[in-house]
């Protein structure tokens, strides 16, 4: 199942399965940004824990569009979301909330069948779009990066997060 195109963005859902002895449902996941799959369709994630980050990243569409990017490199606009979080010390205060992961980071919806092989931000640019920005950490190069309509990426998410809570309410999750 596609939710949205895959030029510019689309999430992908595979087989649905569950597990003797594990609550919920695990799910095939991939990203399309531009034509291109992005994370490791042999990985199954939790559905339940999918959902709700998704419904998380919604949640934070007006604190994106307060932090608008100038443009700059991927390079620059990575640094200032994703590797930002990895060094912020979040036991000192004020503690950022909601933190930088959950503003901008779309790599955690696809957990570990995306979220240890790449990097994906989303952020809203100066110019009244949204930019996708995917990075390969194996590689350590970006693979895409992409300027969308304002909130495109977002109505995928939700279409994806109404599909999720109703399968989890028929399966049992």
């Amino acid at each position: 199942m596609i939710f949205g195109e895959g030029h510019p963005f689309a999430i992908e859902i595979g087989d649905q399965e569950t597990y003797p002895g594990s609550p919920g449902i695990y799910v095939q996941f991939r990203f399309w940004i531009n034509g291109t799959p992005i994370g490791d369709w042999d990985d199954r994630i939790p559905l339940v824990a999918s959902v709700e980050y998704a419904s998380e990243i919604c949640d934070t569409e007006s604190r994106r569009q307060y932090a608008t990017f100038a443009p700059s490199t991927p390079d620059e606009v990575f640094q200032a979301t994703y590797d930002a979080f990895f060094s912020y010390d979040y036991t000192k205060e004020p503690i950022v909330d909601p933190n930088l992961r959950d503003t901008f980071h779309l790599d955690g919806i696809g957990m570990g069948a995306v979220q240890d092989k790449y990097g994906l931000v989303l952020v809203n640019s100066s110019d009244g779009r949204e930019r996708l920005i995917a990075k390969d950490l194996k590689q350590d190069c970006f693979i895409a990066d992409v300027a969308v309509p304002l909130g495109s990426v977002e109505t995928v998410l939700k279409e994806f997060v109404e599909w999720g809570r109703k399968a989890l309410l028929a399966g049992g999750g």
